[in-house]
């Protein structure tokens, strides 16, 4: 068993509610790597995003996901562009097992309804995007990130999920990779 179980995957491919899930299983602790970034900035992520930009969060980010290196026994809630940068997959891929819980682009925007609080999902002015302008983002950003997705050590479908269905995804995230 690996004593970290990294899971990426677009946002709302169902990480932060997976998550919890595989480490009761396991017997593990969870943590979502944006709720440990915003513990300790003491801002959340749309203020990251808004004092410092991308950079900035991408900086804290970074420093979170190797932070979680120090323990064992973890299950990590990636965000969903954490693991695009090589270090950071290369960081995860180390320190234990990489899951991607693959979502279609309609499971995604189905899940998403509104895009508030997500900045990489806003429009210049930082109003959430919608309708046409929304699907093109997330159609976009998922064919970005898709091929780092895919060098996780194993990929579980995540499309079902928001039924009952999560107890599942969980189940085979244990079983192919805790």
């Amino acid at each position: 068993m690996s004593p970290r179980v990294y899971l990426t995957g677009f946002m709302a491919s169902g990480k932060s509610t997976v998550g919890p899930l595989v480490a009761d299983r396991l017997g593990y602790r969870f943590v979502d790597l944006d709720w440990l970034i915003e513990a300790r900035t003491g801002q959340t992520i749309p203020a990251l995003f808004e004092r410092g930009g991308e950079a900035a969060f991408r900086e804290a980010e970074a420093e979170a996901l190797a932070e979680t290196t120090n323990a064992e026994g973890l299950v990590v809630a990636t965000g969903g562009g954490a693991l695009v940068d090589l270090v950071n997959l290369w960081t995860a891929q180390t320190a234990g097992v990489v899951v991607w819980l693959r979502a279609s682009a309609a499971t995604t925007l189905a899940r998403l309804g509104d895009a508030g609080g997500r900045p990489l999902l806003a429009d210049g002015a930082g109003r959430p995007l919608q309708g046409e302008a929304l699907a093109r983002r997330v159609g976009a950003l998922l064919a970005e990130r898709e091929p780092t997705y895919a060098q996780a050590h194993f990929v579980v479908d995540a499309d079902r999920l928001p039924a009952l269905v999560a107890r599942d995804v969980a189940e085979a995230v244990v079983e192919r990779g805790g």
